[in-house]
């Protein structure tokens, strides 16, 4: 028997979890953009984001929750969360590190279970991934653009699987997340896809779930 593709290190999903994976499917992505396979992996990746978020608010301390969230969710520099905290750039930086430390720590078995491999250099790979569908979950503002990047991002779909689900060109989609305007049609179909609101696409008004 073909011994089982990996990923980066990861085992390829088992036959029971792809099977699983494919029996709690939402439906709105099917077997013509990704496998049972593909979605086993998509779901793992968004579900260790997840945890990861949930970590972030019960096992850091206030201090270095402050720091994760404005540097990996808002964007800003060290320098810049320095100068608003009245702190030294490398007093952020040793509280990122402590933070990073603590969550890799923290999840380290998850992500074991998750690949089904014991290995200390996996941590760091499958918890930046994690970080950025968390950040896409939490950044707030920007265009319709950023919106639908950080939508798609926030699911860890490609975006040739968006494009294949929602009938739009790859080219055409990253023209849109790149800050051109999407048409009516299109609105529409990131709006049945991603199940949110019109408005929360061209205004960011709403919470963004129907």
């Amino acid at each position: 028997m073909k011994k089982e593709k990996e990923k980066e290190g990861f085992l390829y999903p088992s036959r029971e979890e792809m099977k699983a994976a494919q029996l709690v499917c939402c439906g709105r992505v099917c077997t013509e953009c990704e496998t049972p396979a593909e979605y086993a992996w998509r779901k793992r990746e968004v579900d260790l984001a997840v945890l990861l978020e949930r970590a972030i608010r019960q096992e850091l301390t206030e201090t270095e929750r402050e720091a994760v969230t404005a540097h990996w969710y808002d964007g800003e520099t060290q320098a810049e969360i320095a100068k608003k905290k009245g702190v030294t750039p490398e007093a952020v930086k040793g509280t990122l590190n402590r933070a990073q430390k603590k969550l890799e720590r923290v999840l380290s078995y998850v992500v074991y279970y998750q690949s089904n491999v014991i290995s200390e250099s996996i941590i760091p790979l499958a918890l930046g991934r994690a970080r950025v569908i968390a950040a896409a979950r939490n950044a707030k503002g920007g265009n319709a653009g950023d919106r639908i990047l950080r939508l798609r991002q926030s699911q860890c779909f490609s975006v040739d699987a968006l494009s294949i689900a929602t009938g739009i060109a790859p080219s055409r989609l990253r023209k849109i997340e790149n800050g051109a305007s999407p048409v009516c049609d299109e609105v529409v179909a990131f709006s049945e896809f991603f199940e949110i609101t019109t408005d929360y696409i061209l205004k960011g008004e709403t919470d963004g779930r129907n």
